[in-house]
């Protein structure tokens, strides 16, 4: 039986954040347009490169409530969410329930504990409730769910996985009919998450090394442009004709879209050298696509330098 979590608080909210975003892409690109040099042009590009990541994390978790779905057979309960996935053996469901409370003052019910109503800090809001949250112990929630009930299913190996089925009664009798027909084929229990990526490559040095200094050089670029702009000129050259000779004249400004084009190619390769990392047969091609960063951000300000001395 499938069940597909209500998700029009978390679309509506998602939508709401990635209109923000866009807003401030769009504004931060027309400011840095305009053809001016001056110390607010760092804040303008700083928003437009963390907007960008940003706005590409809400899509992500915009495309798991998408997908979102949890299916209860015979053998087991699973659980999509986008690149997230969750497979558990009936077997090895120990309770499905509500989040456990404190009964008294202050006290526990015997070996029971409060449970978290939410993840911790993280990238979700209301509706779109994934990550992972810590007990009073130190033991872990692992959340995907969006509005409504929650339900927390705990395993015999002490796992903890948190939903919101949007029919509560039928998503337990579910539960409770397929446990008493028995398992037909025994499954292995599976856990696949997205965000494994981040701490892979981060725990990486060499990746760690190359992503720093492909976005140091744009931000570096950009910091020499703005203290440079109260000495460059009216008009200066961007490009140069057939003959070598540079051409033609603009306001010192447009020299910004050289940074810009760094950081853009910095978050492009980034991205892209992150889904390669993943599969430890093409890691070369993510290292080399930083390692492009790198290359296309010197270039860049080769270039710039070169335009500044003409």
């Amino acid at each position: 039986m499938n069940f597909t979590p209500h998700r029009t608080l978390g679309f509506a909210l998602g939508f709401l954040w990635l209109s923000i975003l866009v807003a401030g892409i769009a504004l931060s690109i027309a400011q840095l347009g305009q053809g001016l040099i001056s110390p607010i042009s760092l804040v303008w590009l700083g928003l437009l490169l963390l907007a960008l990541p940003l706005a590409l994390l809400v899509l992500n978790r915009l495309y798991g409530l998408v997908t979102a779905r949890y299916r209860v057979d015979r053998d087991g309960l699973y659980i999509r969410w986008g690149m997230s996935y969750e497979q558990i053996p009936l077997g090895m469901i120990s309770e499905v329930g509500p989040p456990r409370e404190k009964l008294h003052a202050g006290e526990l019910s015997g070996s029971q504990e409060l449970e978290p109503r939410r993840p911790g800090f993280g990238f979700w809001w209301p509706g779109c409730m994934v990550g992972r949250a810590r007990t009073e112990s130190g033991g872990a929630v692992d959340f995907f769910a969006s509005s409504g009930q929650l339900f927390v299913i705990r395993t015999t190996t002490g796992r903890a996985v948190a939903i919101s089925p949007p029919d509560a009664d039928a998503f337990q009798g579910a539960v409770f009919s397929a446990t008493r027909m028995g398992s037909l084929e025994a499954i292995p229990e599976r856990s696949v998450r997205a965000d494994f990526l981040v701490t892979r490559v981060w725990s990486d040095g060499l990746a760690r090394g190359l992503i720093l200094t492909g976005l140091l050089i744009p931000l570096l670029l950009l910091g020499a442009l703005v203290i440079m702009a109260p000495t460059l000129p009216e008009l200066i050259p961007f490009g140069f004709g057939p003959t070598g000779q540079p051409t033609p004249l603009a306001p010192p400004g447009r020299l910004l879209l050289l940074p810009m084009i760094a950081g853009l190619v910095w978050i492009a390769d980034l991205i892209l050298g992150a889904w390669f990392f993943g599969n430890e047969a093409d890691r070369p091609v993510a290292y080399v696509l930083w390692i492009a960063a790198i290359a296309a951000g010197a270039l860049l300000a080769g270039a710039t330098w070169q335009l500044l001395s003409a």
